[in-house]
């Protein structure tokens, strides 16, 4: 740390106006840092030479923004705590105006495609990083003023000329040939999409994160600043938003939550630019399965009505499944009477799908609505109808979503150990970790912790004893 002479009288006065002692700061700040994926271990004292001047280094001025911003609810901006970046290398703020191609080209300077210095990968899986100060620190917090999104039609009247980007600008070929972007780009990157979706599906985010991070820096982000014609223009920010979508989940998957938010805040405005409601609808669901997750269920909730009220009219019959069922899920985290309604108009819609549910983005069948059931019936306090759901979802899924499989039947075992059943949610586990290993994701990770904390006091069992020290070795290869 750094300490300037002044003290920082403008932390003071937040600290004030919340009512909130160091000790609590400091808390807020701890807590954040693990959702993000990173333990912090500030305390009162740390916050005591905050006041008296010293400047935290990256990411303790953004999660104290963050943290007081929740804390008051209103909006603090990071220079507003006193607490200033001094991080030369790290990016400057995103801008509030400009085009989608701006807003991706300042997320992309602020996301290391190699997981950052200090990660550790998984020698099983290259993909799959742990989450460190550095890399937190180029992301930022997550935000929930971030959150308010402005309204589809508002939005799309304030986008700026939607002509060629770049005017002149044109895509060089490796020879330094310039040539226009045309049709034959857009189908190489829905070609791109669809394996990276299918390989995310079968083995984790943490097997395509890197890759598509690469390929949005190297090879779309100037794709986008390149001369082309109109309807060439439309078809390649539509897929943009595409990628960018699956990049954003690629980072909710891994962790990395305030990355994962920024990337689908900016596929939502690429989607805008494209005039494509289905993918501005698809990116504020993804919004809302983030702050979900998070235990943002207000903010999660009206997420989800927004990306219906925008898409639900122009989607495919399946992808008007996806949207109806988060928000069944988000009507049921805030208590609302109309979750089970929701779920009806879901499964009418699945029902009606000649597609199959399949598509790169926004896949959507029934093993996945009926985990959406399992879900609501949770909320509603309703456990043996979550195992029966769960139940229903295993047998629906492909085989070949591995990544599903792992979480569905990590939810299964839980849910059978919270009803009392401690030998059929060995049972479950036992399959889960046979999952487990091939799986790179934050999310099957976090299933296993607590498989470890939830089994511990039934050591004494046979059944549980055994799978403790199955699950423990599991633990102990995926760190080497």
């Amino acid at each position: 740390m750094r300490s300037p002479r002044t003290p920082n009288q403008a932390l003071r006065g937040l600290l004030v106006e919340a009512g909130w002692t160091g000790a609590r700061l400091a808390r807020e700040v701890n807590a954040l840092g693990a959702a993000q994926g990173t333990v912090l271990h500030y305390d009162r004292t740390t916050v005591a030479h905050w006041l008296a001047g010293s400047r935290p280094r990256p990411p303790a001025p953004a999660l104290v923004a963050e943290a007081l911003s929740r804390g008051l609810g209103r909006t603090v901006r990071l220079p507003d705590t006193g607490l200033p970046d001094p991080d030369p290398a790290a990016p400057p703020h995103e801008p509030s105006e400009g085009s989608g191609v701006d807003h991706l080209e300042h997320v992309l300077r602020g996301t290391d495609p190699d997981g950052g210095q200090g990660h550790r990968p998984d020698r099983r899986h290259p993909g799959r990083h742990g989450t460190d100060r550095r890399s937190l620190a180029l992301a930022g917090a997550f935000s929930l003023a971030a959150l308010t999104v402005a309204p589809w039609q508002a939005a799309a009247e304030a986008l700026p000329d939607t002509g060629t980007p770049g005017g002149a600008a044109r895509v060089e070929m490796a020879r330094g040939e310039p040539v226009r972007v045309e049709m034959a780009h857009v189908e190489s990157a829905h070609e791109l999409l669809a394996v990276l979706a299918r390989s995310d599906a079968a083995f984790g985010a943490g097997a395509v994160r890197e890759p598509l991070l690469r390929y949005l820096r190297a090879t779309l982000l100037p794709w986008l600043r390149g001369s082309m014609r109109p309807a060439v223009r439309r078809e390649l920010f539509t897929v943009a938003a595409q990628l960018t979508y699956l990049c954003a989940f690629a980072h909710f998957d891994t962790g990395r939550q305030a990355e994962a938010q920024r990337l689908y805040l900016t596929s939502a405005r690429l989607a805008r630019e494209a005039g494509d409601r289905v993918g501005y609808a698809l990116a504020l669901r993804g919004l809302s399965v983030q702050a979900q997750a998070l235990r943002h269920f207000g903010a999660a909730h009206r997420l989800a009505e927004e990306a219906v009220r925008v898409g639900v009219r122009h989607t495919p019959a399946h992808q008007r499944a996806f949207l109806l069922g988060q928000l069944a899920v988000t009507e049921a985290g805030v208590g609302g009477p109309d979750s089970l309604r929701h779920l009806a108009a879901a499964e009418r819609c699945l029902e009606r799908s000649s597609s199959g549910g399949h598509s790169p983005v926004g896949a959507f069948h029934p093993g996945a609505l009926a985990r959406q059931h399992a879900s609501v019936a949770r909320s509603r306090g309703d456990h043996r109808g979550a195992v029966r759901a769960l139940e229903d979802s295993l047998r629906h899924r492909p085989a070949d979503e591995r990544r599903s499989r792992a979480v569905c039947l990590a939810e299964l075992a839980e849910t059978h150990l919270e009803i009392g059943h401690l030998d059929q949610a060995c049972a479950v586990w036992q399959t889960f970790l046979d999952l487990h290993p091939v799986v790179s994701s934050a999310r099957t990770d976090d299933r296993l912790r607590t498989l470890l904390a939830r089994l511990r006091p039934y050591d004494r069992n046979r059944a549980a004893a055994a799978l403790l020290a199955r699950a423990q070795e599991s633990r102990r290869t995926a760190r080497q």
